[in-house]
């Protein structure tokens, strides 16, 4: 089967353009870390420190947000990436996608996930005219994703470049840490309520709508392409 081929020269034979772009990826993180250090630290703390992300997100520096684009850019392509290796690992082929195709296929879904729930609270903080605390709290569950976007990257190179039992404990590592930093978010978005005094109620609509659905629906969606 195609998907099992695909599967077969991952496992024995990487790539050259694995490490390239896992090169490149570690080299423009060593710049960014150089280049704007302290606010990289800023946004680690952010994530377990709600007066320090309101903190920031009242700032809203020209250099906190050339870092928060850099960082969002920083996610999509190591988030692709590890999809991109996961998908063949598991020999989840969607559409019998492979190489470049499929990586291209994996951003362009990442990207589409990220602008579309990003639409939908924008256009419910117009229709119930909370559009300032609808885009604070996406600055706080956003900062999660950057914090993903960080961590993944030296698990990426371990899950790549190791086998057999080593390759499946990194594997998982990978599994907890992001399912971990998800858990984060839920939290974050629990406090951002309780501290900006909305409804448990509209937050409950809020986790089933554009949180817990999407991870179904995404879910169903594999289920009849694969």
């Amino acid at each position: 089967m195609p998907g099992q081929e695909i599967l077969l020269r991952a496992t024995m034979h990487q790539p050259t353009w694995y490490f390239i772009y896992l090169f490149l990826l570690a080299g423009f993180f060593a710049w960014t870390r150089v280049y704007y250090g302290s606010i990289i630290i800023q946004t680690v703390q952010a994530t377990v420190n709600f007066q320090v992300a309101n903190r920031m997100f009242n700032d809203n520096s020209l250099f906190q947000n050339q870092l928060d684009r850099i960082l969002y850019l920083f996610y999509f392509l190591s988030m692709t990436f590890l999809l991109y290796f996961v998908e063949l690992r598991v020999e989840l082929i969607p559409y019998g996608l492979g190489g470049w195709s499929l990586f291209l296929f994996n951003l362009a879904l990442l990207i589409g996930v990220f602008l579309g729930r990003l639409l939908m609270l924008n256009v419910a903080g117009i229709l119930f005219n909370r559009i300032k605390i609808l885009r604070e709290y996406l600055y706080n569950i956003f900062i999660f994703n950057k914090l993903m976007g960080m961590a993944v990257l030296p698990l990426i190179f371990l899950m790549v470049y190791t086998r057999g039992v080593l390759q499946d404990v990194v594997f998982w590592l990978t599994i907890i840490a992001i399912g971990s930093i998800f858990m984060m978010r839920l939290i974050r978005g629990v406090v951002f309520s309780y501290r900006k005094e909305v409804l448990i109620f509209y937050m409950f609509l809020y986790l089933c709508a554009l949180e817990i659905a999407p991870l179904v629906l995404l879910y169903r969606w594999l289920e009849g392409v694969l």
